[in-house]
């Protein structure tokens, strides 16, 4: 999503951290669609430079973390692009599993960030309860778009803090 990628952006501003959105449809290079534009407007993100890149043919073997919104989202970076299954998860799941892990406080935000990643991995466990997922806003009313706005900017800003101590 444009907009979370934006989120994460501003939130690790000065840090190392190179954040990009890849799409599983092919729409070229079409912009933001117009209602997340908006939506991302009324909560201080300006998407108005955004434009779709897919993930088709991108190979994700070396990204340090890969974030899908649903499960779909998170099979494919591991099986077609290559991304690797302890570093990809899904925005919610990434951020539940955070919320269990303690670090130490003297990390700094990249070591920190690593370490961090790697414990929620090893807290998935052996189990395979199914992962949750963010639903596409898309065609749905304009309630449930915004709904759906509000719950990303809260789960990126709850990422980067558990990631980065930010």
């Amino acid at each position: 999503s444009p907009m979370a990628a934006a989120w994460l952006s501003r939130a690790t501003e000065g840090l190392p951290v190179h954040v990009r959105s890849r799409g599983m449809l092919d729409v070229e290079t079409m912009p933001a669609l117009p209602e997340a534009v908006q939506e991302a407007a009324s909560l201080g993100l300006d998407l108005s430079s955004h434009r779709a890149r897919k993930l088709a043919g991108e190979d994700l073997s070396e990204e340090d973390l890969v974030l899908g919104f649903e499960r779909t989202h998170v099979a494919v970076a591991v099986i077609e692009a290559g991304a690797r299954r302890e570093r990809t998860f899904t925005l919610p799941e990434l951020v539940g599993l955070l919320a269990a892990i303690d670090l130490p406080p003297d990390l700094e935000p990249i070591e920190r960030a690593r370490a961090a990643l790697r414990a929620a991995h090893e807290a998935r466990g052996a189990g395979h309860a199914l992962l949750p997922e963010i639903a596409d806003p898309i065609g749905r009313p304009r309630s449930a778009q915004r709904e759906t706005a509000t719950r990303l900017q809260e789960l990126v800003s709850q990422l980067a803090a558990d990631l980065f101590g930010r």
